[in-house]
């Protein structure tokens, strides 16, 4: 946790991800509210969630190029050389992103205040477990795409082509109704999706039991990739010597 807290000061003291965050979420708050403007009968009640979701998800796509960044600043030799695992100092400096990026929900609240839209929440505590949720699925993918990206050093170019696919998948913007089964199934291998029908839908007990344990299983399966392609990322850093750490 101390680890975790190092690394999330350290992300937020950098202008370029506080800029990420707030431009991400904000721009895609008034652009909604422009469009529910425009169209009679638009469900407002959700547009916060919708921008918040959004703005976490855009600032944790920089885990794509967060370690190869370690590399360019000289540390990534000292986090994987180490005594201990070097999952215990890569995965705090991995969640950092997912963590920093959990502002999203504040920021959108306020903003929507701030243009006349106040946030509606049926329920604090359905609401709470969702961000959870989306929190632990943002942080399996991360880990997932650190893990493969730190294989090349051009990382940061393709931190921006994951924002898009992952937003649409996840079902933030809903999903078309003559849309095959098929495709509405396979969006279920992110586990993000279920956490955001969770934020979105704010149902009830039995409902909610369901959808949390499908994000738990998909997160499961996400770590367990995670955790092969960070073991065979390292493998070939400490033993092999074909990945450059410094």
């Amino acid at each position: 946790m101390r680890m975790l807290w190092f690394h999330t000061r350290l992300f937020s003291r950098n202008s370029y991800f506080s800029q990420l965050l707030i431009s991400s979420t904000l721009s895609i708050l008034v652009l909604q509210m422009l469009v529910a403007n425009e169209v009679v009968g638009s469900d407002t009640s959700t547009i916060w969630i919708r921008s918040a979701v959004v703005g976490m998800w855009t600032v944790c796509t920089v885990a794509a190029g967060i370690v190869g960044y370690q590399r360019f600043q000289g540390t990534l030799v000292y986090l994987v050389m180490t005594p201990s695992s070097p999952a215990r100092t890569l995965l705090p400096l991995i969640a950092s992103a997912a963590t920093f990026g959990v502002l999203a929900f504040p920021l959108a609240a306020l903003g929507g205040m701030l243009f006349g839209n106040f946030p509606e929440i049926s329920s604090w505590p359905t609401l709470l477990v969702g961000v959870a949720a989306l929190w632990l699925s943002c942080l399996a993918v991360t880990t997932l795409v650190a893990s493969v990206f730190v294989l090349t050093p051009n990382a940061i170019t393709y931190e921006g082509l994951l924002a898009v696919p992952f937003v649409l998948l996840s079902g933030v913007f809903g999903v078309p109704e003559n849309l095959w089964i098929g495709a509405d199934y396979f969006r279920y291998i992110l586990p993000t999706t279920p956490a955001v029908r969770i934020l979105l839908e704010q149902p009830q007990r039995e409902d909610l039991a369901p959808l949390l344990l499908l994000c738990l299983g998909v997160v499961v399966v996400w770590f367990y990739l995670s955790h092969n392609a960070m073991n065979a990322a390292l493998d070939r850093a400490r033993f092999k010597g074909s990945l450059e750490v410094v």
